[in-house]
């Protein structure tokens, strides 16, 4: 596995950590599922410090021996990019008629049902920020191992 492989495998678990903990600690456990949020907590924080502390222990392992990217990784990571950023264009736009609409409702219409809260928007922002990463590691990960 090369080092932007193993670079990631630790980014798309920490992306998923950071997307399970602001999930459960915004939105809370859905009360119509037994609640074992305790343990998801425990789970995706002990990935958390895994991935971060993989993340190091390859950082300092190359030391002053860095290989340099060939072809083939500019590629793959020229495919991620392009999956997370239309995800990341996607949302924003949508973000941005929402905004739209919920001014233009507030001052002609204000029981319209489609209005939202900016919070809830912020939310939706932050999401789609690491969602966008994740996907971006995921398609790097699947091309990876497609070449392998």
């Amino acid at each position: 596995m090369s080092k932007q492989e193993i670079l990631s495998w630790t980014s798309l678990a920490t992306s998923i950590s950071v997307l399970i903990f602001y999930i459960l600690i915004v939105f809370g456990w859905p009360d119509a599922i037994p609640d074992y949020s305790s343990r998801f907590v425990k789970i995706f924080f002990n990935v958390f410090c895994i991935a971060v502390l993989i993340e190091i222990v390859v950082e300092i392992s190359e030391g002053n021996k860095k290989v340099q990217k060939d072809e083939r990784d500019f590629i793959i990571e020229a495919k991620g990019l392009k999956v997370g950023y239309s995800i990341l264009v996607i949302t924003m736009m949508i973000a941005l008629v929402q905004v739209f609409i919920t001014n233009f409702t507030s001052n002609y219409a204000p029981q319209f049902p489609i209005t939202v809260e900016t919070s809830t928007i912020f939310h939706f922002l932050f999401l789609s920020l690491f969602l966008a990463s994740a996907c971006k590691r995921a398609i790097m990960i699947y091309n990876y191992r497609r070449d392998f």
